[in-house]
């Protein structure tokens, strides 16, 4: 019969996965979270890159920034399922608080702005294209330095200051043409 052997001072290589990944697991979720604007299409996300880094887990160990590899495979995987799937179910950021109102719960018109502020940024977030939406994400939500873009894109400085200045113009148009949509097209989906 077959016995396992472990070398003396050696972690599975499972739990040296485990060890690695989770370090970064809130970063990974956080940001396929900003990519997909759905917990569920998140989750996916953040276990396909999982899956393609654990069969690479020496190659990882070997990194100074770990993160920013599964960063680069987690934005490459997230365009790739765009352009599988054309439209991929987008949920809104708007939180519900089941509890009731407390007496320092925002009133009803602040209720109802926030979430018309919720909704225009969806429209807005929804209709960027799947390039302007990962770099916004990752340099002006995540904080990520354009060297470390540079990093994880493969692009030139330039390159990616004019696609930032593009994205972050299309947003503002985006955002300034939804505030003129009702509410009830916002919620509908709106107009494209």
């Amino acid at each position: 019969m077959a016995k396992l052997t472990v070398i003396s001072g050696g972690k599975p290589a499972a739990e040296r996965f485990e060890t690695l990944v989770g370090r970064h697991y809130d970063l990974l979720y956080r940001t396929a979270y900003r990519f997909t604007r759905s917990v569920h299409d998140a989750e996916d996300l953040v276990q396909e890159v999982c899956i393609r880094a654990y069969p690479r887990l020496d190659e990882l160990e070997t990194l100074d920034q770990p993160h920013s590899w599964l960063l680069c495979v987690m934005r490459r995987l997230f365009i790739d399922q765009l352009r599988r799937y054309e439209r991929g179910h987008v949920e809104s950021l708007a939180s519900h608080d089941e509890a009731g109102f407390a007496s320092d719960a925002p009133g009803p018109a602040e209720e109802t702005e926030a979430e018309l502020r919720s909704r225009r940024l969806d429209y807005a977030w929804r209709r960027l294209d799947r390039d302007q939406r990962s770099l916004l994400t990752l340099h002006d939500v995540e904080g990520y330095t354009l060297a470390e873009l540079m990093d994880m894109t493969g692009l030139k400085e330039g390159t990616l200051k004019s696609r930032l200045h593009r994205a972050r113009a299309r947003l503002g148009k985006l955002l300034q043409r939804a505030d003129g949509i009702p509410a009830l097209k916002l919620r509908a989906g709106g107009t494209k």
